[in-house]
């Protein structure tokens, strides 16, 4: 019930959301007192989850913070009433008084840097600084007689994986699908129920998921990396997921939706095919569409590709932003004790 009118009550003061912050998870007091224990030069805080607690860090410390933000959390959730009623005027009003005090904000695909510059009507737009992995070299490994496709991420409801499942029946026997990640026991119940009801269960896997410094690693003994995302918001519209870059630097070709972050690196570097649709009909022709020739081509591309998606030539933009603050704010202490 105090959560209730907690989150009601940002209607009527907007700046009520960040008591009503506090109130969502026990965790973020947890995570506060934790770093209050530590100093450094710069907060960055990754996510909306983390702009009220560096916010708070830095005012006590006197020292700047920046934002990264891997989502669009305005529209996250969007295609969901009950988010928006509940949820969106909490993080829409924590992300933008957080983001006005940051002296570097940044994200990780254009459309969402677009749509941040202009809900909160910025001075400048974010920094663009996409979510690649660090440079790993593989050799090309042709297709074998099975293809190999796979799915890795979080396993859950709204990313296309009951349509994905679907599909299969409809696939070329020589296809065969991994869906690797973690998710609730009840959805992942359910996705076992789908597979066994449609006669699948020598077709799909689900396999447990890996820890992050292995997903390239385990990604990279698969053929085809598949990501078919439903475009229900502006969130899923403009996203430039991680899994995209794993998918390049494990040596894959990729299967994806037609979202048009995803698609304009896919075409600039021919890395595969385009799903125009979260349809089974619509993912099965374009996972028919491969051969073992094309898909072997894709795979040799996205190897090149990942000479150039990577952590290691992303990042400078940051910490070239980043190190200019830290390098202003000593600057300024320095005059002040003067």
């Amino acid at each position: 019930m105090r959560r209730a009118r907690d989150v009601a009550s940002v209607y009527l003061t907007p700046k009520r959301a960040v008591a009503a912050y506090w109130a969502l998870n026990d965790r973020f007091e947890q995570i506060y007192y934790l770093a209050s224990g530590q100093r450094c030069d710069i907060w960055l805080a990754n996510d909306w989850t983390a702009l009220p607690i560096v916010r708070k860090l830095a005012a006590e410390q006197c020292t700047p913070y920046a934002y990264d933000t891997h989502e669009l959390a305005i529209d996250e959730y969007a295609q969901s009433w009950r988010w928006r009623a509940i949820h969106r005027p909490v993080i829409a009003t924590v992300e933008q008084i957080g983001i006005a005090g940051a002296v570097v904000t940044s994200c990780v695909s254009q459309g969402i840097a677009d749509r941040l510059h202009q809900v909160y009507r910025l001075p400048e737009k974010p920094l663009l600084v996409r979510n690649m992995p660090r440079y790993q070299a593989y050799s090309h490994r042709p297709c074998g007689e099975t293809i190999e496709v796979l799915y890795h991420g979080v396993v859950s409801a709204g990313r296309g994986l009951e349509a994905c499942i679907d599909s299969v029946a409809l696939w070329r026997s020589e296809f065969r699908l991994t869906i690797r990640g973690p998710g609730t026991e009840d959805y992942l119940a359910g996705l076992r129920k789908r597979i066994g009801s449609a006669g699948l269960g020598d077709r799909v896997v689900l396999a447990p998921p890996v820890p992050m410094i292995d997903l390239v690693e385990e990604a990279a003994r698969f053929d085809v990396g598949l990501f078919a995302l439903p475009g229900h918001s502006k969130q899923n519209v403009h996203v430039l997921p991680n899994k995209f870059f794993e998918y390049a630097m494990a040596g894959l070709a990729l299967c994806v939706s037609d979202l048009p972050e995803m698609t304009a690196l896919l075409r600039q570097h021919d890395l595969g095919r385009s799903i125009p649709d979260v349809t089974p009909q619509a993912i099965a022709a374009a996972i028919n569409g491969f051969d073992r020739a094309s898909i072997d081509l894709h795979k040799r591309h996205a190897l090149e590709a990942a000479k150039l998606l990577n952590w290691e030539a992303e990042a400078d933009r940051l910490f070239a932003a980043i190190e200019q603050v830290v390098a202003g704010t000593a600057e300024a202490r320095q005059v002040a004790a003067q």
